[in-house]
C-alpha cells in the first residue's frame, strides 16, 4: 500500500499536466506525416493526448494518439478531373511553379472538405476543449477555421518544409529579398543584381498570387465548408499561431534570420539506426565496392516515371557492376534487372543510410531524405523536381556534397558519369562528412527542443509577447522605416532645393552686381 502511494505521488505532476491536443495536418504527404508522427508520439510518451485530422495514418498506432483520417485527400489530389501530375510540374519554369504550388493547394483543401474525416470533426461539440493545437502550416488554410470552433486555443505551428516563406506573413519578421532566394529560385546568397532583380520580382509574383487569387477562392471556400460566414480571414487565423517549428539547420540549408519564435528543429524525424533484415543486409555486404540507395520519395514515387527512363537506370547500373543499387520502386517493374540490383517497394531509408556501405544516394532531394543523407555523411546524387528540391541540391553542389542530373536529359552515360563522381571523387566523401559533423554537434535532439516549445506554450499562456516581434502590429511601414526613410528624403530634397536656390540667388546677386559696377565705370 505504501509503495502505490509512492507510486501515486510520483505520477501526479504527469498526469497534471497531461493536456488535450488537436492536431491539424492539411499537409498530404506520406514523408511529411513522418516528420509530424515524430512530434505525435513524443508528446504522446510524455503523457498529452492527441487527436489529429490528417490525409494519413500509421498502423501501428500509440496510445494517446487518435486518428481522424481524411480519406478522400489523395483520390481529389491525384484521380480525377483535380488531379496534380507532379512530373509535369518538373518541366515548370519558377514563375509557373508557384503557381502549380497554389494549384496543389487549393486541390489538397478540396480533398479535405470532401472527407469524412473533416465532417467528424466538425461535428465536435463547439464547447470541446483542447489545451493546444498544432497546426502543419505548409498547406496553410484549410483547417484553420477549426480554431474558431473551438475558441481559439494556443495554438503553434509545425512544418517539414524547412521555413516555409509564407512565415513572415504572419509570424512577424522580415524577407530578406536579397540574399534569400525564393524557394524556386536556384540562386545563392551572393546574388547579382539581375539575379537579385528576378529573386524580387518572383516573391512580388508570389504575393500576388496568394494575397489576389488564392486567398479569396480559399477563404470563399472555408466558409461554406464550415458553414461559417463570420469566419474570420487566413491572415486573422494565423496570426493565432504562437510560434513555429520548422525543419531547418544550418549545416544544411542556407542561413536566414530567424525570429524568436520560429524554433530551427532540424531533423528530429532521424532516430537511431535499426537492423536490417538478413537478406537487405546479405545484399549490401556483397557489394564488391559500395552500396547505393535510389529513392525518389514517398510523393514522386520511381513507379511514375515512363518506361524508357526506367530502362535508362536499369542498363546505366548494369555497367556499374562494383556497386550495389537498392531501389525503392513501388510496384514490379516489369523488367529482368541485373544481379547488382534490388527493388523493394518500401526502403528503410534511415538504417540503409546509416550502414558504413552506404556510400551515395540517387534522391529527388526532399529536405528529409537531404537531411537523413546529411546526418549521415553520405553523398546525395540529386534529380529534383518542383518546390524546395531545386533550393536542396544547389545546396548540397554549393557545399560539394552532391552532383546534380537533370531529369529530362537522363542517359545512361550521364547516370554513370554521376554515380563514378559522386563514388570516386573523394571531395563529396570529405564535403558530406563534415556536414555531418555540424548537422550532430547539437545541444540536445531537435525532437526534445520541439516538445520543450511545445509544453513551453502550455505553461505560459498569455505571455507570448515575450518572444513575439511586435511587426504584424507596426505594419509594414514603420516596421521597415518607410516613414523615417521618406522623411529624410524629402529633408534632404528640400535642404538641396533650398541650397540650389540660395546659391543661384547668390549668383545672381553678384553677377547683377558685376553688371551695376560696370555700368557705373562706363
Amino acid at each position: 500500500m505504501k509503495l502505490l502511494k509512492v507510486f501515486f505521488f510520483c505520477a501526479l505532476p504527469l498526469f497534471a499536466s497531461a493536456a488535450n491536443i488537436l492536431g491539424l495536418m492539411s499537409t498530404p504527404s506520406p514523408s511529411h506525416h513522418n516528420w509530424n508522427r515524430k512530434i505525435f508520439y513524443n508528446l504522446a510518451a510524455k503523457g498529452h493526448n492527441l487527436t489529429i485530422l490528417s490525409s494519413d495514418t500509421d498502423i501501428d498506432i500509440v496510445p494517446g494518439v487518435h486518428y481522424i483520417w481524411a480519406e478522400k485527400v489523395y483520390s481529389h489530389l491525384y484521380n480525377g478531373s483535380s488531379a496534380i501530375n507532379i512530373m509535369d510540374m518538373a518541366d515548370d519554369t519558377t514563375f509557373e511553379a508557384v503557381e502549380s504550388f497554389y494549384q496543389l493547394l487549393v486541390a489538397s483543401c478540396g480533398g479535405y472538405y470532401k472527407s469524412q474525416g473533416f465532417q467528424t470533426l466538425l461535428n465536435y461539440p463547439n464547447d470541446f476543449k483542447f489545451d493546444l493545437v498544432l497546426v502543419d502550416y505548409t498547406f496553410e488554410p484549410c483547417l484553420l477555421g477549426f480554431l474558431k470552433k473551438f475558441n481559439y486555443p494556443p495554438t503553434v505551428g509545425v512544418t517539414a518544409f524547412s521555413v516555409p516563406h509564407t512565415t513572415y506573413k504572419f509570424i512577424g519578421g522580415h524577407r530578406q529579398f536579397s540574399y534569400v532566394p525564393h524557394f524556386d529560385a536556384v540562386y545563392e546568397s551572393d546574388m547579382n543584381f539581375f539575379q537579385r532583380l528576378h529573386n524580387f520580382i518572383l516573391y512580388l509574383w508570389d504575393d500576388w498570387i496568394y494575397f489576389a487569387r488564392f486567398l479569396p477562392q480559399q477563404e470563399a471556400a472555408m466558409k461554406i465548408a464550415f458553414n461559417d460566414p463570420e469566419l474570420p480571414d487566413v491572415r486573422t487565423l494565423l496570426r493565432k499561431i504562437i510560434l513555429v517549428l520548422c525543419n531547418t539547420h544550418f549545416s544544411v540549408e542556407k542561413l536566414e534570420p530567424l525570429p524568436p519564435n520560429v524554433i530551427p528543429v532540424g531533423g528530429l524525424q532521424i532516430q537511431e539506426p535499426k537492423a536490417l533484415n538478413a537478406d537487405l543486409l546479405h545484399f549490401m555486404n556483397e557489394a564488391k565496392k559500395a552500396v547505393v540507395i535510389f529513392s525518389l520519395g514517398t510523393n514522386m514515387k520511381s513507379e511514375f516515371m515512363d518506361n524508357a527512363r526506367m530502362k535508362t537506370f536499369v542498363e546505366a547500373f548494369s555497367q556499374l557492376p562494383n556497386y550495389n543499387f537498392i531501389w525503392k520502386y513501388e510496384s514490379d517493374i516489369g523488367v529482368a534487372l541485373p544481379p547488382n540490383v534490388k527493388t523493394l517497394g518500401w526502403l528503410p531509408q534511415n538504417d540503409i543510410l546509416a550502414h558504413p556501405k552506404t556510400k551515395a544516394f540517387i534522391s529527388h532531394c526532399g529536405l528529409l531524405g537531404t537531411q537523413e543523407a546529411a546526418w549521415y555523411g553520405v553523398p546525395v546524387i540529386g534529380i529534383p523536381f518542383f518546390a524546395d528540391q531545386h533550393r536542396n541540391i544547389r545546396n548540397g553542389v554549393r557545399d560539394g556534397t552532391s552532383v546534380h542530373l537533370n531529369y529530362f536529359t537522363l542517359s545512361v552515360e550521364s547516370i554513370k558519369a554521376a554515380v563514378v563522381e559522386a563514388l570516386e571523387n573523394p571531395k563529396y566523401m570529405e564535403n558530406a562528412q563534415r556536414r555531418s559533423r555540424l548537422f550532430r554537434d547539437q545541444l540536445e535532439k531537435p525532437i526534445d527542443r520541439a516538445v520543450f516549445w511545445i509544453e513551453w506554450v502550455m505553461r505560459h499562456k498569455n505571455e507570448y509577447s515575450v518572444i513575439q516581434l511586435p511587426i504584424n502590429d507596426l505594419g509594414a511601414i514603420v516596421s521597415h522605416s518607410y516613414d523615417v526613410i521618406g522623411v529624410l528624403i524629402t529633408v534632404f530634397l528640400f535642404l538641396i532645393v533650398t541650397i540650389y536656390f540660395t546659391v543661384k540667388k547668390l549668383l545672381f546677386s553678384l553677377l547683377r552686381r558685376d553688371i551695376n559696377s560696370k555700368q557705373k565705370i562706363q
